[in-house]
């Protein structure tokens, strides 16, 4: 498996500056759910450098994928009255190994799942052993709820998740058949869009990822194509050798942090389409670096008495950081973590942002989201990554994730413009990276 800062301005929603003509140009103004970890989630929204308000990590820089911005464009337009509202119409599917049902902050959120895997916990998605929670990880990135009280917020804080759990146990027969009998079942709860945080086996037949995802291309949202997003791996290598994400119907995601900058370990391509903003997993003494906060899994212990916290002598032992006074900052009790990293949260990143493209405009092709990406992502780092005159880089794609832009420009690929004024105000929020953002 491969594996915010801004000051809390209020609880609720914030509301958009007014915007007079011959004054100066207001911003999108980001909607700001209320849930605990939210102002340490830089990769949603993120005003600079220094220690996260858990006092738990510490953030390099400014970058960030503009996602509280598009939250803010989606109910300026009157497409969310709510950040608990956006996305309530998309499904997202996850296909990962392993699925913690009971989650606070994702339970009400499953509307489909099933186990292609191994054993798993009574009336749960995964195992203890083995230990496997990074289908919780991913999905809390791009759809925990949002406005809640409580812990996180994900990308898409309304979608609606699929989940397939894989692995667990050594498949019998043909790695294809395996492969297609997950896809198969995953279409037909007819999904918007497809996380991969994974790389297929390295033994799967060069011709069965183009004949899998031109299939979702075909079938999927009734001809307008299934997106389907992979992450590139961790192994600072050229990803060419996994047919999955360097077929070009696929949208290809890497990790950059919160400098604008290109994780070393993240891999690349002549097919890598952009990078979203992640954690490498360094520390720096007691500190995380570019923390990443997102769900994990949780089983209260049997030593623990009713009513009883979780401590050191009497721990949760399902998730990433069980023994860890770090686990989400809920002393033991570990039913978040603030230590994913790598391409397998940025990929979830991307999906909730596709998320909310389709919220802005469901009539989008699988071609069009991907084209409306790849124009609306940030060029960051230009000198490292050496654009060519068509805006690629093989390193960084078509650079960072911009959710704001992706939105914006989704919204008018429906026939529906912006507004001269709108635009300025986008513009004022996010600059421009490009010699024409519209």
């Amino acid at each position: 498996m491969y594996s915010k800062i801004f000051a809390l301005l209020s609880f609720g929603i914030v509301s958009s500056l007014s915007w007079a003509k011959g004054s100066a140009v207001s911003p999108i103004a980001p909607l700001v759910p209320n849930d605990t970890y939210f102002t340490s989630q830089w990769n949603l929204h993120n005003k600079g450098p220094g220690l996260t308000p858990m006092g738990q990590g510490r953030v390099q820089g400014a970058d960030h994928a503009h996602i509280a911005e598009a939250w803010g464009l989606l109910h300026e337009l009157g497409l969310a009255n709510d950040v608990s509202d956006i996305g309530k119409s998309i499904r997202l599917a996850v296909i990962d190994d392993g699925f913690d049902l009971q989650h606070e902050d994702l339970k009400d959120k499953f509307v489909a799942t099933k186990n292609f895997g191994g054993p798993v916990k009574a009336n749960n998605l995964f195992s203890t052993s083995p230990n496997n929670f990074h289908g919780t990880l991913v999905t809390g990135l791009a759809a925990a709820a949002g406005n809640n009280d409580k812990g996180i917020v994900g990308v898409c804080p309304g979608c609606q998740i699929v989940a397939a759990r894989m692995g667990g146990d050594k498949p019998t027969g043909s790695i294809e058949k395996y492969y297609e009998k997950i896809f198969d079942w995953v279409m037909e709860q007819n999904p918007d869009v497809i996380n991969c945080s994974w790389g297929p086996d390295p033994s799967m037949k060069p011709g069965f990822a183009k004949y899998m995802i031109d299939r979702l291309s075909r079938e999927g949202r009734g001809g307008k194509g299934t997106v389907v997003v992979f992450a590139s791996g961790n192994t600072g290598q050229d990803f060419t050798w996994n047919h999955f994400a360097s077929y070009p119907g696929v949208i290809t995601v890497g990790a950059s942090n919160s400098l604008g900058q290109r994780h070393s370990f993240s891999n690349f391509g002549p097919n890598m389409d952009l990078l979203a903003p992640t954690s490498g997993g360094k520390v720096a003494g007691d500190m995380y670096i570019d923390p990443i906060w997102t769900t994990d899994n949780y089983l209260a212990p049997d030593c623990l008495a009713p009513g009883g916290k979780p401590n050191a002598d009497c721990s949760d032992m399902a998730g990433w950081t069980p023994y860890s006074n770090m686990a989400g900052g809920d002393s033991w009790e570990g039913r978040y973590s603030d230590r994913f990293s790598h391409t397998s949260s940025a990929a979830p990143i991307v999906s909730g942002v596709v998320a909310l493209m389709l919220e802005a405009n469901p009539k989008l092709t699988a071609d069009e989201v991907q084209t409306i990406l790849q124009n609306s992502a940030d060029r960051i780092a230009p000198s490292d990554a050496r654009y060519d005159v068509q805006g690629f880089s093989m390193r960084y794609g078509y650079g960072r994730v911009n959710a704001l832009r992706a939105v914006a420009l989704a919204y008018e690929r429906s026939g529906k413009r912006l507004g001269a004024e709108l635009r300025e105000r986008i513009d004022a929020t996010s600059p421009c990276t490009r010699k024409n953002c519209w």
